[in-house]
C-alpha cells in the first residue's frame, strides 16, 4: 500500500498529540513505552516515516509495522502479529477531534503500539498469541476469547510497579486522556483474572469501565497457554 502523504496540518496534529503526551509517557505509562519511543526515534514535529520506524524496530525484535485501511478484522490481525507484523492506520485523526477516533490512526497504532513491540519479551508473546490465536480463525465463538483477552491486556491493562500503578495497554498509552481516566478512581478496577476476562464483553468507542491490573509482564506472558487450554477444551 501506498503511504499517505502528510499535510502540513497533519503533521501538526501529530505534533499536538506527542506534545499533549508528555507527562503520561514521562510518568504514568510502564517504562519500556518511553524507552521504546527513544529507541525508535520517533519524531515529535511530525508523523513519523514508518520505513525508517521498521529498519530499527526489524532489527531489534523482527517486527514492523504495515501500512492498513481501516480497523483490522482478528481473521486478518492475529495473523499478521503470528508473522511479526503489526497493522498501521494510513491516516490520522481530525485535528479538531485530538481524543479520539473512529477507527485506529498512526497516532494510535505507531505512537501507541510499537514502542513496546521494542521489548524482546513483549515481542516475543505478541508473535505467540498471534499463533495461538489463529488456531481458531474459523471458530468465531472461541477466537473471540482472544479477542477479549488482547482488549483486557495489550490494549487496556494496568499494571503494578515500584511507584504504583502504570498504564501498560497500548490503547491507553495513546490518548492523554485515557491515561488520566484509567489512573483515577473512576473505573472499576481488580486483579488480573483471565477467566474473567474470557467471556467478558467491551465495547470500542467508549472509556473502559472495567481494567485489570497486571502484578507483572510474567503474569501476563506466562499465562497463555493455560487461556488456550480452557479454549480447547470447550
Amino acid at each position: 500500500m501506498k503511504a499517505h502523504v502528510y499535510t502540513p496540518e497533519e503533521h501538526r496534529t501529530w505534533a499536538r498529540l506527542f506534545e499533549r503526551q508528555l507527562n503520561s509517557r514521562t510518568r504514568q505509562i510502564h517504562p519500556m513505552f518511553a524507552e521504546g519511543i527513544r529507541i525508535l526515534e520517533l519524531e515529535s514535529d511530525r508523523v513519523p516515516d514508518l520505513n525508517r520506524v521498521n529498519t530499527i524496530l526489524k532489527h531489534r525484535t523482527g517486527f514492523e509495522g504495515v501500512l492498513v485501511i481501516g480497523h483490522e478484522d482478528p481473521r486478518s490481525f492475529f495473523p499478521m502479529l503470528s508473522e511479526r507484523k503489526f497493522p498501521i492506520g494510513n491516516f490520522i485523526r481530525s485535528a479538531g477531534d485530538l481524543g479520539y477516533t473512529p477507527a485506529p490512526d498512526v497516532f494510535h497504532d505507531l505512537y501507541g503500539h510499537l514502542p513496546f513491540l521494542v521489548n524482546d519479551e513483549y515481542a516475543d508473546f505478541s508473535e505467540k498469541f498471534g499463533r495461538v490465536a489463529a488456531q481458531y480463525l474459523h471458530e468465531p465463538e472461541l477466537l473471540r476469547q482472544f479477542e477479549r483477552l488482547y482488549w483486557f491486556t495489550i490494549e487496556f491493562a494496568l499494571i503494578r510497579t515500584p511507584e504504583g500503578n502504570k498504564v501498560f495497554g497500548a490503547g491507553i498509552a495513546s490518548s492523554a486522556s485515557e491515561v488520566e481516566y484509567a489512573l483515577s478512581d473512576q473505573p472499576k478496577v481488580t486483579p488480573f483474572d483471565f477467566e474473567k476476562i474470557r467471556h467478558l464483553e467491551f465495547k470500542i468507542d467508549e472509556f473502559q469501565k472495567q481494567l485489570f491490573l497486571l502484578e507483572s509482564t510474567a503474569q501476563l506472558y506466562d499465562c497463555l497457554e493455560d487461556f488456550d487450554s480452557g479454549v480447547k477444551r470447550q
